[in-house]
């Protein structure tokens, strides 16, 4: 089902200066990086829609060129309704677009599963020209600090989700980030935006439906700018994590033994205990893009400590880590 909101909006005057804001923010991030062509993540839900209106209205005068693709998980019963959506509006627009369907195990994180498959068919899809585009906002990096601070991210997790980053080598932007979500609403109104409300949302059994529906409201309560307060935390968090990276990052050849897949135990253990966890921490991700929690480094540092005889492994994701004599050796496997 098609949902409009109403013709007779109550901002007028700010849904103008919205529109001409968000729109400006596309224009500025496709400019500054000399984008051409795009892919959008469309939802059909609110967000993605109003992305697809701005980039659609940029479009037209022929400075880039747009396509869509719409993913669907199969875990509402409203999931055929949204791909008929957005197939039907992409077509109305003449615009180019996809619909994918892939399987979800129920049984295990549902939303971790959905948001890898749905990065894994877009930087597939993605060809060597196209940049892919998403609609997260301001409301969504708060959301992503606060499920990163719960579950014990350090600082590289805490500057959360960045306007370009790379999805499996593909570039990613998100014009939107800094975008509040009313503003975003507000578009929609003004410009009778046509979107559907997935029925998940309220679903607080979710994390991240949980924080939206239940404790932000709750903490926003008594704490009326947190989001402020929240969003320099992730700047802080940002600037400190790019500072230790890039220091860690220069000195991690003095560990390496001939091979960055390589790192002497030796070495590692002339170092304080915080700065073996450090580097640990930067190599696996330099090497594989794997993020390591403190408890899984805790098990390397165990390993280094282990005889080689004993076959010491550890193993996470599609990498693994092993010993021998003084070397500590990193491999991803192809399985």
């Amino acid at each position: 089902m098609n949902y409009y909101l109403g013709e007779n909006s109550k901002y007028n005057h700010m849904a103008n200066l919205n529109q001409n804001n968000l729109i400006i923010a596309c224009r500025n991030l496709i400019s500054k990086y000399n984008i051409k062509k795009i892919l959008l993540a469309y939802s059909g839900g609110v967000d993605s829609s109003v992305l697809l209106d701005c980039l659609h209205k940029i479009s037209l005068d022929g400075s880039i060129k747009i396509r869509t693709m719409h993913i669907n998980h199969g875990i509402s019963t409203q999931a055929i309704i949204f791909e008929k959506h957005c197939s039907d509006v992409t077509n109305k627009l003449n615009i180019t677009h996809e619909s994918i369907t892939v399987e979800i195990d129920s049984s295990s994180n549902i939303e971790e599963q959905c948001r890898n498959k749905r990065y894994e068919w877009l930087s597939k899809s993605c060809q060597l020209d196209e940049v892919i585009f998403t609609a997260h906002h301001e409301q969504d990096q708060v959301e992503t600090f606060l499920l990163r601070l719960i579950r014990g991210s350090g600082a590289r997790g805490l500057s959360s989700m960045k306007t370009e980053s790379k999805c499996n080598e593909k570039l990613l932007y998100r014009p939107f980030l800094q975008t509040p979500k009313n503003m975003i609403n507000e578009y929609c109104e003004d410009n009778l935006i046509s979107f559907v409300e997935d029925k998940t949302n309220q679903d607080s059994i979710f994390d991240r439906n949980f924080l939206r529906n239940n404790i932000i409201p709750m903490i926003e309560s008594r704490w009326p700018s947190i989001n402020k307060n929240i969003l320099n935390n992730i700047l802080i968090q940002d600037i400190q994590s790019k500072y230790l990276v890039n220091s860690i990052n220069d000195n991690l050849k003095y560990y390496s033994l001939g091979s960055n897949c390589q790192l002497s135990i030796s070495k590692l253990n002339d170092e304080e205990s915080y700065k073996r966890i450090l580097i640990i921490h930067e190599w696996v991700i330099a090497q594989t893009g794997v993020i390591l929690n403190l408890k899984q480094i805790y098990e390397i540092l165990k390993i280094m400590k282990t005889s080689n005889d004993s076959n010491p492994l550890f193993t996470f994701s599609n990498i693994r880590i092993t010993k021998n004599n003084n070397a500590l050796i990193v491999s991803i496997s192809n399985n």
